[in-house]
């Protein structure tokens, strides 16, 4: 018998796509070219375990901590278990967290500077890290504040 269609067969045996009929003719096939051959049905593999359960998702394990607030500018810095996205979601309102600041993906330390703020102002702000890497889960911490300093104030960390 033809070595491609050997190894066709057996490909599909061990998909689990060859019918009975089909291995009976592959192995009559092979029995006949005087080399007794034997396909062997494997057994399907197991599913894989999804992704994302409460023993390996993304955490944040320190922070989020507010650093070098001016009058317009604030440094938001966080930390998690696992490497994963960074977005800091920001606004004015409490209710309203309509603004957005991040850095590429990846990492355990997470710092996202906040710029053209407004001056004495207080913001709220909440962090989140997405897309643990190894798990698909995401992480956010509860909504905090932090004030800007008034105009003309320089740099100082809070």
């Amino acid at each position: 018998m033809n070595p491609v269609v050997v190894a066709f067969a057996i490909a599909l045996a061990l998909s689990g796509a060859l019918t009975k009929a089909e291995q009976e003719m592959s192995q009559a096939g092979a029995s006949s070219s005087g080399a007794a051959q034997q396909i062997q049905q494997l057994p399907a593999p197991a599913p894989a375990s999804p992704i994302g359960t409460a023993s390996n998702a993304v955490q944040i394990t320190n922070g989020p901590v507010v650093e070098n607030v001016t009058d317009s500018t604030a440094e938001i810095a966080w930390s998690t278990n696992v490497n994963a996205g960074t977005t800091l979601r920001y606004g004015i309102d409490p209710g309203h967290l309509d603004l957005a600041a991040g850095m590429p993906w990846g990492g355990l330390t997470h710092r996202v500077t906040l710029k053209n703020l407004e001056p004495n102002t207080t913001y709220y702000f909440r962090a989140e890290s997405s897309q643990g890497q190894g798990t698909g889960t995401q992480a956010q911490t509860e909504q905090s504040s932090f004030q800007t300093k008034p105009a003309g104030v320089s740099s100082q960390l809070k």
